[in-house]
């Protein structure tokens, strides 16, 4: 009797370890169940960069650092060579103004890419299949290097 109660607990802690473990891998690879019962009811728009980097889909949309939404695609546009990138963002922040910019920033120096959104001052809102026009592309590490390499150089050789 008290080997089959040590069999079920063990049993029961195998299973919600491995519920555990399942959930800790969508929290990480940053997929998630966001369809069905847990669904977050959002909405699309777009904008286009000139350069976006390492951005992936699944990475964040966010205003002063807060997540409000995903990036959920990026395609490029065969007519002018840019990236369009289609943001979801959530409902709750349903008063966006339609002047608001998007930038490419990273994490850090090795971080990985998101997009941050500044809000405008703009009376009407972003809504369904609007379009962000202003937009500032990803800063790349290796331009920065080289801009500021050229330039001490320059102010090297003068005297």
């Amino acid at each position: 009797m008290i080997q089959r109660k040590l069999e079920i607990w063990v049993g029961l802690l195998m299973l919600m370890g491995a519920l555990a473990l399942g959930f800790m891998a969508l929290k990480v690879s940053g997929l998630s169940l966001d369809n069905g019962l847990f669904a977050k009811q959002s909405y699309q728009v777009t904008a286009v960069f000139t350069d976006i980097g390492g951005l992936k889909v699944r990475a964040p949309v966010r205003i002063a650092g807060v997540q409000i939404g995903t990036v959920t695609a990026i395609a490029l546009d065969p007519q002018t060579y840019q990236a369009e990138v289609t943001l979801s963002i959530n409902n709750l922040v349903n008063t966006l103004p339609s002047d608001s910019s998007a930038s490419v920033t990273s994490s850090g120096i090795l971080g990985d890419n998101y997009v941050s959104l500044s809000p405008g001052y703009s009376t009407t809102n972003l809504k369904q299949g609007s379009k962000i026009i202003t937009t500032y592309p990803a800063t790349n590490l290796q331009s920065l290097i080289s801009t500021f390499m050229s330039n001490s150089s320059n102010s090297g050789s003068k005297k």
